[in-house]
């Protein structure tokens, strides 16, 4: 059995969709697939919300209709102009609206609505996804995510219960055929939808392959592979081969958003491993706690302070962004301190042998130029 993942910026443009065939294509049945939401569709979603919430019903409704117009126009290249898909995406369009005038009227808005509300980005990518591959001919079941996610009611950031969500899933008789399943959303016992944090479709992929006991998990991303910096921030960055699921951790809680925190957890237990790769499949990271770190360092910049963050006892006050690098030996920390040092910044750092990772936190936020310069300083180590 193979669990396969897509990013939602990957299904935002048409022209993925023929080589997410041709990549599925090449792998066997029976299989997991895990959608994301297109594009910026849930950030949209949130924003949606809160603009019903602060008596902004007409802006409201317009990021809705972004967000439909987005859809409309991917369904409409494929399937073209007359075709179902429009009338299933249109009824949780519907739906959408229908909990978007809800919030306007009673000027209520708390974590469980906003999860009903999120979770509906999944939904509708699934359709098209489910519909394209149909389409092509692959013998494929749409699941209801709500039916097997199973978590507990932290609306916004919910916890799956593994144990009942293995029960649901081994209830599956298992067929010849791909399986088509939202990431990212699940629901109570109760019912009640809950989504479990952002990047969190790759936790749903995890939790299927622990419960099928497979090898591996294959991400599908937007870019080739892990590199040692954000290549939509840094300037060629030296692309990464494999991780320690430990290195990664660290990494996922300060700043490296291709990883869930949690679904290290789960394949840590099971001995999984992560590829993340592109729909070209020409290079790829492997994460495991069963391989070893190269030593390139990777370095992850972060402006914003997230409750991960604050929850330290920060070596500076007012810290406006901070840098997070791991495979640091002491011979890059001196050299790294000498940099900043040369460059007048404002800066403490925390930095464990044991484990080779460097925190560094700025009064400032950083310059692109030194972001660059810093990266640079690193890698060339």
């Amino acid at each position: 059995m193979n669990i396969i993942k897509i990013g939602g910026i990957l299904l935002s443009d048409f022209a993925n969709y023929d080589k997410f065939k041709k990549f599925l294509g090449d792998f066997s049945r029976p299989a997991f697939v895990v959608i994301s939401a297109i594009g910026k569709t849930t950030r949209l979603l949130q924003k949606a919300a809160y603009q019903a919430f602060e008596n902004n019903y007409e802006s409201a409704v317009e990021t809705i209709h972004l967000i439909k117009e987005l859809h409309l126009s991917i369904v409409n290249r494929i399937f073209g102009a007359e075709n179902d898909v429009n009338t299933q995406l249109n009824n949780v369009f519907i739906e959408i609206q229908n909990l978007i005038k809800g919030i306007s009227i009673t000027r209520e808005l708390n974590n469980k609505i906003l999860d009903k509300i999120l979770a509906k980005g999944e939904i509708l990518s699934s359709i098209i996804v489910f519909n394209y591959l149909i389409k092509n001919n692959f013998p494929v079941s749409l699941l209801n995510a709500n039916d097997y996610i199973i978590t507990d009611n932290n609306f916004g950031s919910a916890n799956p219960i593994i144990e009942e969500t293995k029960k649901r899933l081994e209830n599956l008789e298992i067929q010849n055929k791909i399986y088509l399943i939202a990431g990212f959303y699940g629901s109570t016992l109760n019912g009640a939808t809950t989504t479990m944090g952002y990047e969190s479709s790759n936790l749903t992929a995890a939790l299927l392959a622990s419960v099928f006991d497979v090898d591996s998990i294959t991400i599908i991303t937007d870019v080739d592979c892990i590199y040692s910096a954000d290549p939509k921030l840094i300037q060629n960055p030296i692309p990464v081969e494999r991780i320690n699921s430990r290195t990664a951790k660290l990494l996922s809680k300060f700043g490296l958003k291709l990883i869930h925190n949690q679904m290290i957890d789960v394949i840590e237990n099971k001995d999984i491993i992560l590829k993340f790769t592109s729909l070209d499949n020409t290079l790829s990271t492997l994460v495991s706690n069963s391989v070893q770190d190269v030593s390139t360092p990777i370095i992850c910049f972060n402006d914003n302070i997230e409750s991960d963050i604050t929850n330290l006892s920060l070596p500076i006050e007012k810290t406006k962004s901070f840098v997070a690098i791991a495979n640091v030996n002491n011979a890059l920390l001196m050299k790294i301190t000498d940099f900043l040092g040369s460059r007048n910044l404002s800066f403490a750092m925390t930095y464990s042998n044991k484990s080779n990772f460097l925190l560094v936190f700025f009064s400032q936020q950083l310059a692109s130029e030194i972001s660059q310069q810093l990266h640079e300083i690193i890698v060339i180590n």
